[in-house]
């Protein structure tokens, strides 16, 4: 089976692919099937986190089709490898779009390849659905066809970082960011926060996301002495710089970060060096969680070798909002009936995140995170949920 047959039409891993039914007047659609497409890294240097968002989806709908599918039809995702390329992204959208003739393009990962895919679908009509990126531009201003679930990551930070601020009282802060799209954004977020709070900020420095390089940024960091570490990083770069810590023999008062560091790669490589030493934002619950039991059985029936994780989570996650939205849209199955089906969602309890709520003038779902930490080598809810401040 090639990545881009990687779908969910069967019970079981394999596939077995029926054509096309007849013509219909939405692509993507035919009375047996609603045919979606996406574009995450299924290779390269952030693929080991990432290609989990696509898991986790990937396990639900497979529950679904099993049980029958949607008004009749079973979901089909038709997945490609943009190996966290922004032109590869770019190239994958319109093959999707113009080619495969997908309902929609969903999910993936990455700040980079959204923006990418952005570019294209910003263009058009075809909805673009809840990617895992952090990008402003995906839901600011609200477009009628993108829809978000990833509380952004200024928004992030200004709901988190006052919380991290009480609890550690720093006198001075420095920031190391992944120079991605947004970065400036972020850090201007970021900034405004410690101003705010009296909180001097003695070195900002952009990393290179696919570089594996940490220990350079350490170095800087430690030179300055900073009570607070405010980093932007992927789980691994963030599992990679905690050991650098270690090996330098230093460490922050606190360090804090945006959601991709509740993720499980992360705690597999340096659980015991972030034992209270991290506060991060989590979207959705730990997959240790007992809200979060229907998911990582999904996972299991999908995929046995597959550890569930963060980004799997994500994955289930969305993919149960996308369900709920085409069950809503009805039998008729258009474009626009799902865009008003996903309006129409309000409060809605997916039981492992925050409720979920969009309007006409709200593409961004969710509006609430978790503070996380490490304890006993398990992220730990620290407290009740945060109401994100835009």
């Amino acid at each position: 089976m090639t990545i881009r047959r990687l779908a969910t039409c069967a019970a079981a891993l394999a596939c077995l692919w029926m054509p096309a039914g007849p013509a219909n007047a939405e692509a993507g659609v035919t009375k047996d099937e609603i045919v979606l497409g996406g574009t995450n890294a299924l290779t390269g240097a952030v693929a080991a986190v990432c290609y989990g968002v696509s898991h986790g989806s990937l396990a639900h709908f497979k529950k679904v089709n099993e049980q029958g599918g949607i008004n009749g039809r079973k979901i089909r995702y038709e997945l490609l490898d943009d190996a966290y390329s922004a032109q590869r992204a770019i190239g994958n959208t319109r093959r999707l779009i113009q080619q495969e003739q997908v309902f929609a393009i969903f999910g993936g990962c990455g700040t980079a390849t959204a923006a990418g895919v952005l570019s294209i679908v910003e263009r058009g009509d075809v909805p673009y659905l809840f990617p895992y990126a952090g990008l402003d531009k995906l839901v600011d201003p609200p477009k009628k066809h993108i829809f978000g679930l990833l509380p952004l990551y200024p928004s992030q930070y200004t709901t988190l970082l006052p919380y991290v601020i009480a609890q550690s009282k720093p006198k001075t802060a420095a920031l190391l960011s992944n120079n991605i799209a947004g970065a400036d954004e972020i850090r201007a977020a970021v900034k405004a926060i410690l101003a705010k709070a009296g909180v001097e900020v003695v070195l900002d420095e952009l990393m290179e996301v696919t570089s594996p390089e940490r220990a350079a940024y350490v170095l800087k960091v430690k030179d300055k002495n900073p009570d607070l570490l405010v980093l932007s990083d992927t789980a691994p770069g963030g599992a990679r710089l905690f050991i650098e810590l270690e090996r330098q023999n230093w460490k922050p008062k606190m360090v804090t970060g945006i959601s991709t560091l509740t993720d499980e790669s992360f705690l597999r490589a340096a659980a015991k060096l972030a034992e209270g030493q991290l506060i991060a934002p989590g979207v959705v619950l730990p997959p240790t969680a007992a809200q979060s039991k229907s998911c990582v059985e999904e996972l299991a029936a999908y995929n046995k070798d597959i550890a569930p994780s963060h980004f799997t989570m994500f994955g289930c996650l969305v993919a149960r909002v996308l369900v709920e939205g085409l069950r809503r849209a009805g039998p008729d199955l258009t474009r626009e009936k799902l865009i008003s089906a996903l309006e129409s969602i309000k409060e809605y309890d997916t039981g492992i995140s925050g409720k979920v709520s969009f309007a006409p003038n709200r593409r961004m779902g969710i509006d609430s995170v978790y503070p996380i930490g490490v304890q006993n080598g398990q992220f730990k809810i620290l407290g009740e949920p945060l109401v994100v401040t835009r």
